[in-house]
């Protein structure tokens, strides 16, 4: 046997002594007739009441280990329905009257076991005294419809029936007294923490208790205010003004050491977001508080509590929102240093998700709060549901081409891509749209339902391989050994240089697809190398060179083509060759050209 068990004992034999001292004060009660008893009686009552109370305070467990009248309940009712079957009402009243004492008496024990329960758990005054009260109201209900039948001759049923009923009435009274008690004096049971007696009324009635404040407030009256509301809303306004520096500096330092890693880049801008809800979040505490200690004897209360739930629902979204953010952009830095193929897509629709269910979960207490039944919401949807969906049509078609988007994986944020007319990067894949930064830095806003409909041009799905391609002329002077020479030089430097693809060495990628498509076409693959003398143009001979560089960066792509072209210009230096360029070619003839040229022609024979 456990330590808490062997003192259980001693405490369930005090208070069941105290109850059966409270009954047997009852049964006193209802026998003597004179005042001096009656006064004594009740003086030993409340003595019994306030050792219950305090027997109880000391009860460390909740279950009462006293034992309580053995009756059989099973055939107290069988022997209830036969008596009645043969018309022996008053045999069924006894069985009836003693079963509802056995029920009167497990009350009490019951009822007892809750009140030393709700003291150990610091359970609030407000429900001990409804419970109470309930219990009350349901004692003198049943008293008041279990009555004692009048009858001429009295036999042997009727005073088994009789005994009966005393006891019941015994135990009734007893459960009674208990209650009332109870009800008058919840706080002898109840266990409270300091900041559980501290309330503004409380606050409010100490300032008005002194002398010099009474005629204050009597000039006040009229204005439904008092010194006591005026000073405690000045000393909340206060003390939230004079401590909030305090308050951020610990917040600050709380944040940086125990929810901020200190190597996360965004550290002060996550610690100046979440600062905006929480710094409102305070500063609109204090002003509720202070307005209902300057209102507290107005009729605006209800409309305050009422405005007030809104804006606190309002701050917790924003609060929350920041908070979702912050997490998120700390998650993606440390995912992002050893996941390059992060899609960051995915978080935001997370996000965003995370957001929408925030925003129900505090829509769903508003609703709640204001008493207004969800089930009846949900009826009237499911009845308007064909109209609900046809005035959300668009928006639906947008939700589902974005679905489309991200499971297609058409392409990703930060791609550069090309939407029909609209070409840039993209800056965010939404729910609704998706967001492009065109490279003339503005932002276009396109419906995902006509992204998932659209031909895409996608930039950045290139493994290996931007284009290089350009004709370079040489003049009609050159020398056509010198061309073959320079074409063969110009390969050899394409197959050597360590930046251009080349097509006879091996370029792998390390992502796999398993669809029924080439490595290099799914992932985007090239390598070509085409040198060439293409065409006889107007001024030049012109040569094609077409290949591939191995990185798809456009800086880097820019740089690997400017080297790429001074290869080439020293490729034609040194085959004595030169660039072509738009010329003029005068003819400068002789005088006797001239004249022969001015005779007429010679006819013919």
């Amino acid at each position: 046997m456990s330590c808490s068990s062997v003192f259980a004992i001693p405490q369930s034999k005090a208070i069941k002594k105290s109850v059966d001292t409270l009954k047997q004060i009852n049964v006193q009660l209802r026998t003597i007739g004179s005042d001096e008893d009656i006064n004594r009686l009740l003086q030993e009552k409340s003595v019994v009441l306030n050792e219950l109370v305090a027997q109880l305070r000391k009860a460390s467990i909740a279950k009462l280990d006293f034992s309580l009248s053995n009756i059989d309940k099973a055939f107290l009712i069988s022997r209830i329905e036969v008596n009645e079957e043969r018309g022996n009402s008053l045999a069924a009243l006894r069985d009836k009257i003693k079963l509802r004492e056995f029920k009167t008496n497990l009350s009490i024990k019951q009822y007892l076991e809750y009140l030393i329960e709700a003291s150990n758990n610091y359970q609030l005054i407000d429900d001990i005294v409804d419970k109470s009260q309930n219990e009350l109201d349901k004692t003198l209900k049943i008293e008041s419809e279990l009555l004692l039948p009048e009858i001429e001759v009295e036999g042997r049923v009727y005073k088994e029936v009789e005994r009966n009923y005393h006891l019941f009435l015994q135990a009734s009274h007893s459960y009674r007294d208990i209650l009332s008690y109870i009800i008058s004096n919840p706080r002898k049971i109840a266990s409270i923490h300091w900041f559980q007696q501290f309330s503004l009324i409380s606050a409010i009635s100490y300032v008005n208790h002194f002398d010099f404040v009474r005629p204050i407030n009597n000039k006040l009256s009229p204005f439904n205010v008092d010194v006591g509301g005026l000073t405690l809303s000045f000393f909340i306004i206060s003390l939230v003004y004079f401590s909030y520096p305090f308050v951020f500096k610990c917040t600050c330092w709380c944040v940086e050491n125990y929810v901020i890693d200190k190597d996360v880049e965004q550290q002060a801008l996550i610690y100046h977001e979440l600062r905006k809800p929480a710094r409102t979040l305070v500063v609109f505490f204090g002003i509720n508080l202070a307005t209902h200690a300057f209102f507290y004897k107005t009729d605006y209360r209800a409309s305050l509590e009422g405005g007030a739930f809104i804006i606190y629902s309002l701050i917790y979204i924003w609060l929350f929102f920041k908070v979702i953010d912050s997490i998120v952009l700390v998650q993606i830095e440390k995912l992002a240093s050893s996941n390059k193929e992060l899609r960051k897509e995915l978080f935001n629709l997370g996000v965003q998700v995370g957001k929408g269910l925030v925003v129900i979960v505090i829509l769903t207490f508003g609703l709640n709060h204001f008493g207004i039944s969800l089930t009846a919401i949900v009826s009237t949807l499911g009845i308007g549901g064909l109209a609900f969906a046809l005035a959300a049509k668009d928006t639906l078609s947008n939700l589902f081409g974005g679905v489309t988007i991200l499971f297609d994986n058409v392409f990703r944020m930060g791609d550069w891509v090309k939407l029909g007319d609209v070409e840039g990067t993209v800056a965010e894949i939404g729910l609704r749209s998706t967001t492009v930064r065109t490279f003339d830095n503005a932002l276009i806003t396109i419906p995902n339902s006509v992204v998932s409909v659209s031909s895409v041009m996608n930039w950045n799905r290139r493994a290996v391989g931007r284009r290089i391609k350009m004709y370079v002329g040489v003049t009609y002077e050159s020398d056509m050994d010198d061309i073959r020479q320079a074409l063969e030089d110009i390969r050899e430097m394409l197959r050597c240089h360590p930046d251009i693809a080349n097509p006879k060495q091996k370029i792998s990628s390390k992502k796999r697809s398993f669809k029924f498509a080439s490595q290099e076409d799914m992932h985007g693959i090239k390598t070509t190398q085409l040198v060439f003398m293409d065409r006889y143009n107007d001024f030049s001979i012109d040569i094609l060179i077409y290949c591939f560089t191995r990185t798809v960066d456009w800086a880097k792509w820019l740089d690997v083509k400017e080297d790429v072209l001074f290869k080439i210009a020293e490729i034609l230096e040194k085959n004595n060759l030169e660039f072509a360029y738009p010329t003029q070619v005068r003819i400068h003839r002789s005088e006797k050209n001239k004249e022969m040229s001015n005779q007429p022609p010679f006819e013919k024979i």
